[in-house]
């Protein structure tokens, strides 16, 4: 009897233990190949739980409603509000043909409009996904089709965002540099936040939030250029200054200011990064 019960204790551990290594196969194979255990990508959640670290959420949230066609690698991607509008953008490099890019989204998007332009060399559609307007065009460029998709978003999770970018804009660097901070002073209704994937780069950081706002100037766009080009006095070392722009780099940021002409009058457009550590 004792023999017996040996043997089916044996026999129930082996089986037990089969089970156990058939459960961690099913798994593994279930979260290499499947989503089952992937955590889902949500507008919502992209705004709660926003990481301007990773440079990644602005595409994700174009891509949760509108995946790109066979996309080699990404150019830049923004967020940007204009007078309570918010849209995003993302720019994209693709080996694909347009043909093949203007079929993919025409496809997908409701209510598709095709400019007569449209042909081999030249993509121009713009239609609606999820009662959002969005348009698609397509850059040149000698290696790949470079495409851009814009994408109007709206409501909570939009409002969410701008409050989180407004919030993070950086004040520390404002404070360091009271000559420029100066030309934060008008009304701002305009900005972005933006990522440049650009390795190579000269002027910025790849991959590092780029923090832009657009203020109003009371006066005139050769009063507001006079006034950029006068930083020379203050910044002579680590910055470019030219007609009505200037690129500075200071302590531990990069600034880059410019004039701008709008319809409403004169504008300065103010760019901060934070240099990285290396």
């Amino acid at each position: 009897m004792k023999g017996k019960s040996t043997d089916r204790s044996m026999k129930l551990t082996i089986a037990a233990g089969i089970a156990i290594v058939a459960a961690a196969v099913l798994v593994v194979c279930l979260y290499r190949f499947t989503g089952v255990f992937t955590p889902k990508i949500t507008e919502k959640a992209i705004a709660n739980n926003l990481d301007f670290n990773n440079s990644r959420w602005v595409e994700d949230l174009i891509e949760i409603s509108l995946p790109p066609y066979k996309k080699d690698f990404s150019i830049y991607s923004a967020f940007s509000a204009s007078n309570g509008k918010y849209y995003i953008t993302h720019v994209y490099a693709t080996r694909a043909k347009l043909d093949e890019v203007r079929s993919h989204y025409s496809d997908q998007l409701e209510n598709p409009r095709l400019p007569l332009n449209n042909d081999v060399a030249i993509l121009e559609l713009n239609g609606t996904i999820n009662g959002r307007n969005v348009s698609v065009v397509n850059y040149f460029s000698e290696v790949s089709n470079l495409i851009q998709v814009e994408m109007e978003m709206s409501g909570e999770n939009a409002q969410l965002i701008w409050r989180k970018i407004t919030d993070a804009f950086p004040a520390q660097a404002l404070s360091e540099a009271p000559e420029i901070a100066a030309f934060a002073s008008g009304e701002s209704s305009e900005g972005y936040v933006m990522y440049n994937n650009d390795e190579f780069a000269s002027d910025v950081y790849a991959n590092v939030p780029l923090f832009s706002r657009a203020y109003s100037f009371n006066g005139t766009m050769e009063e507001l250029e006079n006034k950029i080009n006068s930083l020379r006095e203050c910044f002579k070392d680590n910055a470019v200054i030219e007609e009505g722009a200037a690129a500075i780099q200071h302590n531990a940021w990069l600034y880059q200011i410019k004039a701008l002409e709008s319809f409403s009058g004169a504008k300065v457009a103010l760019v901060i990064q934070k240099i990285p550590k290396s």
